[in-house]
């Protein structure tokens, strides 16, 4: 962090970043955390619109917050808040000194994280800014150092500054996170961990003596939870009693502990609600949380310290320092195509609205996210909003969608005035036009995130990506069933843009498998050699696919492989889900996702090109993974699927159907249009020399264009610059078996995509008939796929020992059976 204006205008400035593997972090990498995604949306502060990060001062009068990504402190008595800073950076996670005379907080440059200390009035004193991230200042009850979180040893960690003499000390090592640190009043230390499976609120002394061990030395555990995010714990200021929050299912609650009686923690919060970052009264009476509402807007309560009623504790008045305006911005169309936008009617957009530092501007009526790969925040507008600010000069950039190019308008906000911006939005393709609907097959609608949203609230967002279907799912976070009693349920705009909430088994040991078009959940949730068996132990995922068939569903492996190198070149350095070879010889109708944000879909084009060589037409599927409740996502649809439209009534069923005869095209961001003698993905066509077309569309640069008959890439083209089309023609010899697709990857992505790179791959055109082969490549693809499934035995019984499940057992020997034939064919 070590420019904060300057790292944050840059992140602002939506710039194109290097394609990589996969998405792996924006903020600096911490070890520990295979998903880097997880802990930058759990640990990480967030930017509100609304008050957010509590801190009651020391004399009880005021209470310290962020909002808008700048502290405030409030008046009790009068209600009236204050801005207390006003930088380019989001300053949140405010903390006072013990005399009130201090407060320190986390500063976000938008790439980086820095702890800084100010005097009450505004004068900075202190930054701590490592090359790493730093978190969660707190000042010891004494005032003279300063405990915080910093990864600048690899781990999230806590340290202790020494505020006379500057000298850094380490607390703790070995867990993946230590966080949100306490004093008691007794001196000792309580905070939240993360390590191993769980998150837990650990108590331990703040100076062991050099020769302790066990719990004196490494903290007991006081309370753990497999997956929850939001224990935030607190202290109060002169006794040994604790607040921290729980998760049930989707909500959070409130509990009040007494440290030394940890068996009898107390409920305060009433169940239903998502109760977040309490903090104690300076009295001890009461303690303050935020909720946020159903426009994802936050609200700061109090409540009694001995339980209660929750009451909302009111801003009368924001005291900015400076003028406010309006700025009312409209987006519309420039396309003048006639179709479902004219240039007369505003169209749902995605806007990000910087001040001229680079300081964002928050969503005043729903949530507000930040693109984890490219770096802006944004949100979306129905096309128009007005929004007050403080006066000065704004950049606004507005967006519909991957084809859609980047509109920027720079505005002066005048105090007491209303300033209009109109923004034009241009896309260079119009998928309706051309035929065509969009999906993105795999998302989720709440995570592990800050607000608790409806189904209705994805459609806005789907709108704004000019994206035509979702298929959010409900999962698991271990024992806690996010969104299960949505499962089944549909909601639809106007214009038929329609979200169905469906559900992700997520056996985690055997390979995660979506549920599109469910109805209904399968039970269990998740499975496997790693996690508590609560009776049946003969499950696996061969469950799975007639469970989804019998409702209509398509189920589909999720996530399958991580890295870009082929995973039979070396399956443990890059391994395929342990029963994904399984069902994709013996399961039909199963689909593969083959891009998603998280991983490669070069990798995973290799095994699905395996299957496709033996004969099994499996169809493949697009999902972001996004979770529509966290901050920091790739907007929905990022990955996605454009099916040939239909004149069904039900269109959502319709282009389901064309996925799975493997129908159109797959994308995380240009399109795709293959034939070949005229026949499309999901046709059939004849052997021998055939010509082809293709139209290659796309707003960022391409890098090269690949032709693959049975696997292998026949003829490579030069890519495009991109903001435009270009148009391919050649011929080929096919061959008597087998089949034929088109893929385009690489370059540089920018805004509007938000994909780590461009790849986009068609459904394959088949030789003679669906599912026909090559005998030398179905030869080659089964002794690959045996040796997966060698893996794979080998590994599962390494973890179950003599406790594979019997039906695992038998579905092995039924795809062993059927490769062998294929290999000595």
């Amino acid at each position: 962090m070590k420019s904060v204006s300057s790292l944050l205008a840059l992140a602002l400035a939506i710039v194109p970043v290097p394609a990589s593997a996969q998405w792996e972090h924006h903020y600096p990498k911490v070890e520990g955390y295979g998903h880097q995604l997880y802990l930058e949306q759990e640990h990480l502060p967030i930017l509100s619109s609304g008050p957010v990060y509590p801190a009651p001062s020391p004399d009880g009068a005021t209470l310290a917050f962020a909002h808008q990504g700048w502290l405030w402190q409030l008046d009790l008595d009068s209600g009236v808040a204050r801005r207390l800073t006003n930088a380019a950076g989001i300053d949140s996670r405010p903390r006072w000194s013990p005399d009130g005379q201090r407060i320190a907080f986390v500063r976000d440059s938008g790439s980086d994280t820095g702890i800084i200390v100010i005097a009450r009035g505004g004068r900075q004193l202190l930054t701590i800014d490592t090359p790493a991230i730093d978190l969660d200042p707190e000042f010891t009850r004494d005032g003279k150092a300063l405990l915080y979180t910093s990864a600048r040893a690899g781990n999230l960690d806590l340290w202790r500054r020494d505020l006379t003499t500057g000298t850094d000390e380490q607390l703790t090592k070995g867990s993946r996170v230590a966080r949100a640190a306490r004093t008691l009043a007794d001196g000792r230390l309580v905070y939240q961990e993360a390590a191993g499976p769980g998150q837990s609120v650990v108590i331990r002394d703040l100076h062991p003596a050099p020769n302790a061990t066990g719990e004196t030395a490494s903290g007991k555990v006081l309370f753990q939870q497999g997956w929850m995010a939001h224990l935030s714990p607190d202290v109060h200021p002169a006794e040994r009693a604790i607040v921290y929050g729980v998760g049930e299912g989707n909500m959070v609650r409130l509990a009040v502990m007494d440290v030394d009686r940890p068996a009898y923690p107390r409920w305060l919060t009433a169940p239903g609600n998502k109760a977040l970052f309490p903090a104690w009264s300076a009295d001890g009476s009461h303690i303050y949380f935020v909720e946020a509402d159903a426009r994802q807007q936050f609200h700061l309560m109090r409540i009694g310290a001995a339980g209660g009623a929750a009451q909302e504790v009111r801003v009368t008045r924001w005291g900015y320092g400076t003028g406010l305006g309006d700025l009312a911005i409209a987006v519309h169309s420039a396309d003048g195509d006639g179709g479902e936008s004219s240039a007369a009617t505003p169209i749902a957009a995605r806007v990000s609205i910087t001040r001229a530092d680079g300081h964002p501007v928050t969503n005043p009526a729903g949530s507000t996210f930040v693109d984890n790969q490219n770096g802006p925040v944004y949100f979306y507008i129905d096309g128009t909003t007005k929004l007050n600010l403080p006066a000065g000069e704004y950049r606004i950039v507005a967006t519909h969608g991957p084809f859609s190019l980047p509109e920027t308008k720079t505005v002066r906000v005048i105090a007491g005035q209303e300033t209009d911006a109109e923004l034009n939005v241009q896309r260079i393709w119009n998928a309706h036009a051309a035929g065509y609907v969009s999906a993105d097959y795999r998302t989720h609608l709440n995570g592990s995130g800050v607000n608790e949203l409806a189904l209705p609230d994805l459609l806005l967002p789907m709108r704004g990506e000019a994206l035509d279907y979702g298929a959010p799912m409900a999962w698991n976070q271990y024992n806690r069933f996010i969104d299960a009693d949505r499962i089944g349920q549909k909601a639809s705009a106007p214009d038929g843009t329609t979200a169905w909430l469906t559900q992700e088994v997520r056996s985690d040991y055997h390979g995660h498998i979506g549920m599109i078009g469910a109805t209904s959940p399968f039970q269990p949730w998740f499975f496997g050699p790693n996690v508590p068996v609560y009776g049946n132990r003969d499950l696996h995922n061969g469950l799975v696919n007639p469970f989804a068939k019998a409702q209509g569903a398509l189920a589909t492996y999720v996530h399958p492989v991580g890295g870009d190198a082929d995973p039979f070149a070396d399956l443990s350095a890059n391994p395929l889900p342990q029963e994904l070879v399984i069902d994709g010889v013996l399961s039909d109708g199963i689909g593969l996702e083959l891009v998603c944000q998280w991983t490669s879909p070069l990798g995973t084009a290799q095994a699905w090109y395996r299957f496709l060589n033996i004969g099994r037409a499996i169809p493949v599927t697009s999902g972001t993974d996004m979770m529509a409740n966290f901050y920091r996502l790739p907007a929905i649809g990022t990955a996605r699927s454009y099916l040939p439209a239909t004149d069904a009534e039900d269109g959502y069923s319709a282009a389901l159907d064309q996925v799975r005869d493997g129908r159109g095209f797959v994308t995380t961001g240009p399109a795709i249009l293959f034939a070949i003698d005229g026949q499309a993905p999901g046709d059939v066509v004849g052997s021998g020399m055939r010509e082809w077309s293709l139209d290659l569309i796309s707003v960022g640069p391409v890098d090269r264009v690949e032709i693959l008959v049975n696997g292998t890439v026949v003829q490579t083209l030069e890519g495009f610059e991109g903001k435009g089309q270009r148009t391919y023609r050649g011929a080929v010899n096919l061959p008597a078996g087998g089949w034929i697709a088109a893929r385009a990857i690489g370059g540089k992505t920018a805004w509007p995509v938000m994909s780590f790179t461009h790849f986009a791959h068609t459904q394959p055109v088949w030789i003679d008939y669906v599912g026909s082969t090559d005998a030398q490549a179905a030869r080659a693809a089964a002794q690959d796929l045996l040796a997966a499934l060698d893996f794979s035995g080998a590994n599962f019984r390494e973890s179950y020992g003599a406790d594979i499940p019997p039906g695992l057992v038998t579905r092995m020997g039924e795809a062993r059976s059927k490769l062998t034939a294929i290999a000595r064919e």
